[in-house]
């Protein structure tokens, strides 16, 4: 009688000690599920099946995989070529944006990549993710002067992620991402001399004292020349305005005394002069002989 007591308490303990464990795992649950926030549903591509990741990269990489065909991964590469493109873009453009806002980091080897089936988790090699990621940073922060240096190396790492793959690289990738986005300032561009808005003042040489010397003395001679030339024009101006002065006068002269000598007739008009010699009316030879000599004043100055 003993003994059955003993193994019903012996049941009554098992069985509280189970519902014991069953009261726990349930509260348990029900705080986890008000704790924890809601993650969003993963959807994967299922073209890819088994191939994710680190698994992934090594087959399209050529590195064999079990129980994964050859000729199964070559038929995936041209699906695989977007999902590439995109994360070496995502990558990129991380770099650049982290560098604008002074947040820089490391990049992660793996990303979900969305696909027109879902998403697919793709994986690449660090130190090539560090370089395409620098590259984006130093787009945003360096000057323009290095911008031929980043397209160089930018373009070089992505030809080596292509050639690892065994795909060919048509467009470089520097053509489209190597664009700064409307509207973004960049306060470490305007260090670049090329862009300064500085004017250029020109660059002037010390004269040579030779070539001065010979220059000033050439001046000195062709002022000499021309004043020796002045000179000689001037003398020879007023040689020829006296002598034109003289013959005016003589003429003057000798008509005033032919009208002098000439009798008036009884019809107004002057008679012969009683000298018997013939005198001729002229002009007004004085007016003539200093128009002439004005002429000849201009036409002997020298022209400034």
């Amino acid at each position: 009688m003993n003994g059955f007591f003993q193994l019903i308490i012996a049941w009554g303990v098992l069985l509280v000690f189970v519902l014991l464990l069953y009261m726990i795992d349930k509260f348990n649950f029900v705080f986890s599920s008000f704790s924890q926030a809601e993650t969003p549903q993963t959807y994967t591509d299922g073209l890819f099946g088994e191939l994710y990741g680190k698994p992934l990269w090594d087959a399209m990489s050529g590195l064999p995989i079990p129980g994964i065909d050859k000729k199964l991964v070559e038929n995936l590469k041209p699906h695989y070529e977007p999902a590439l493109r995109q994360h070496i873009e995502q990558v990129f453009m991380e770099g650049y944006h982290h560098a604008r806002e002074g947040t820089l980091g490391v990049p992660s080897n793996n990303r979900m990549i969305p696909t027109p089936r879902g998403a697919l988790e793709s994986w690449l090699p660090l130190h090539h993710l560090s370089s395409i990621y620098q590259a984006g940073s130093e787009f945003y922060s360096k000057p323009d002067s290095d911008v031929l240096r980043i397209q160089q190396s930018l373009d070089q790492i992505t030809s080596m992620l292509y050639a690892r793959v065994g795909i060919s690289l048509l467009d470089p990738y520097s053509r489209t991402l190597m664009v700064h986005p409307i509207g973004v300032e960049r306060p470490f561009a305007q260090q670049s001399p090329a862009l300064s808005a500085e004017p250029s003042l020109p660059v002037v040489s010390a004269p040579n004292p030779g070539v001065t010397q010979a220059f000033a003395s050439s001046n000195s001679v062709e002022s000499t020349l021309d004043a020796v030339g002045s000179n000689a024009a001037m003398k020879e101006s007023i040689a020829t305005h006296d002598e034109l002065s003289t013959s005016s006068a003589n003429s003057e002269i000798a008509a005033s005394n032919a009208l002098s000598t000439s009798v008036p007739s009884p019809s107004g008009f002057v008679s012969e002069p009683t000298s018997g010699e013939n005198v001729l009316l002229q002009p007004n030879l004085s007016a003539i002989g200093a128009a002439q000599s004005e002429r000849v004043m201009e036409s002997a100055q020298p022209a400034v």
